[in-house]
């Protein structure tokens, strides 16, 4: 009786240990992305940088993604994930296309939709019921 107490608060721990971890990780790779994105935007509103230099941008917020997409598509839904790929992909398309200004909807729905994943994933007892 005793050992199966004692495993049981062990996997108690190791699952709240797993998710303070997995909600750190995710917090921190989000809000990045986030960041790189107002400052993408900022860096279009400001009609001085050329359209290289924002492309350049792009590639490398695309870069920076696609490997914390890697991890964060062990435990987060892909429908999400993938939802985060399209409007970066869409970005650049728009960046390529010399039409800069478009790219601004799509920048803020990209925002969104990583704080709508922060938020999902939050551990709260709204998500919990």
């Amino acid at each position: 009786m005793k050992k199966e107490a004692i495993i049981t608060i062990i996997i108690i721990i190791l699952i709240f240990a797993g998710e303070w971890i997995t909600q750190n990780y995710t917090k921190k790779t989000l809000g990045k992305t986030q960041d790189q994105l107002r400052e993408l935007k900022e860096d279009i509103l400001n009609t001085q940088n050329n359209n290289s230099y924002l492309i350049e941008k792009t590639d490398k917020i695309y870069e920076d993604w696609e490997k914390e997409n890697e991890i964060l598509s062990y435990y987060l839904e892909h429908n999400e994930l993938e939802k985060v790929n399209t409007q970066i992909i869409l970005i650049k398309g728009y960046l390529e296309s010399d039409t800069p200004q478009d790219s601004i909807p799509d920048l803020e729905e990209g925002i969104y939709i990583l704080d709508h994943i922060k938020q999902k994933e939050a551990f709260n007892l709204k998500n919990i019921f």
